[in-house]
């Protein structure tokens, strides 16, 4: 993760966010930061790649504000901070992930997640620039500054959803003895149980139990992992298919299939792993019928004594941090 870079923004922050009807008007409206509160703002980016990104920003309070790397992406990020006010309709905005919680309580602007200059020059307009990110290492936002339009589609909401953060949500390591040989499964096809995730490195940004949501009447879907034999066609390996994943109503991931996922073995217990190459995709389909890219997966799994335990890791989408989902069955 790469430090904080704490831009310094001095007498040029005013000349950049400042808003002039004419030449000879050089007066600012002094806008405060709540009356901004609660509604919508989109941006547009273009990304070295050739992308067009949207960002989003939401600001709900003076506690809490949403991040949105790029609507196309359905992405939403959750995030503490505090402003402090540099002069006329400018801030500073120092955004913490749920785990830093306190250092945003005290203030400590050493331990922000990311720094963010705030320019309102009017209520239908802010601009933003990113001057510090200790979170995404994504290089395309940084000291790029981002005209961002009120929309007035989108009612105002100054009541945040809850950021789920149990502390009691740690993350696994599954490791494979040297001694396990390739081995066709001898597993079940099909296991139930329930799964945990985190959203960011180590659950930065959020961690909890995941659902895999209701089905078209209502009814609770049990999180379900599939396991399909495929010695017959490719020595020693499997396809697995992954729960459905409900992570927020844009973020709904359904079953999709991991192929070619090896198997081994070491006395009585089998493990599975995969590891995508680093420029393939999976590609799954979302509950609202389009798709989205599921980046940078691996997976690894351990069938010990019947319960089979199963990590996954992924990008989905644009989002720069990784989805985190831990699986243990109860047949």
């Amino acid at each position: 993760m790469k430090k904080v870079i704490f831009a310094a923004f001095a007498f040029i922050s005013v000349l950049i966010f400042s808003s002039c009807s004419n030449d000879e008007d050089t007066s600012v409206t002094d806008y405060d930061i709540s009356e901004i509160y609660g509604w919508t703002y989109y941006g547009n980016i273009t990304a070295s790649s050739g992308n067009t990104l949207i960002p989003s920003i939401v600001i709900y309070n003076d506690e809490r504000c949403d991040w949105n790397m790029s609507v196309n992406g359905m992405n939403n990020n959750q995030f503490y901070y505090y402003s402090v006010k540099n002069s006329e309709a400018n801030y500073t905005l120092y955004w913490y992930s749920a785990e830093n919680v306190s250092y945003c309580k005290s203030k400590d602007s050493s331990k922000a997640s990311m720094v963010v200059q705030l320019g309102i020059n009017s209520l239908d307009e802010v601009v933003i620039l990113l001057t510090g990110d200790n979170l995404t290492g994504v290089s395309g936002m940084t000291n790029t500054r981002v005209p961002m339009t009120r929309q007035t589609n989108i009612g105002k909401n100054t009541t945040p959803s809850e950021i789920e953060y149990d502390e009691e949500v740690e993350d696994i390591s599954i490791e494979i003895p040297s001694a396990a040989q390739a081995s066709s499964w001898g597993g079940d096809s099909s296991y139930t149980g329930s799964f945990v995730y985190m959203v960011g490195d180590g659950g930065s940004l959020a961690k909890g139990s995941g659902t895999s949501g209701t089905d078209e009447s209502g009814n609770e879907i049990t999180p379900t992992v599939k396991i399909t034999d495929t010695s017959s066609t490719a020595a020693n390996t499997v396809t697995v298919t992954v729960p459905r994943f409900a992570y927020t109503e844009a973020m709904t991931i359904e079953p999709y299939d991991i192929e070619g996922v090896q198997v081994s073995k070491d006395g009585e217990t089998y493990y599975l792993s995969y590891e995508a190459a680093s420029e393939s995709t999976v590609t799954a389909e979302k509950a609202d019928g389009t798709t989205i890219n599921i980046n940078s997966l691996t997976l690894k799994g351990k069938l010990e004594n019947g319960t089979l335990t199963l990590r996954t890791s992924f990008y989905p989408g644009k989002m720069p941090f990784p989805i985190i989902q831990i699986f243990t069955s109860t047949n």
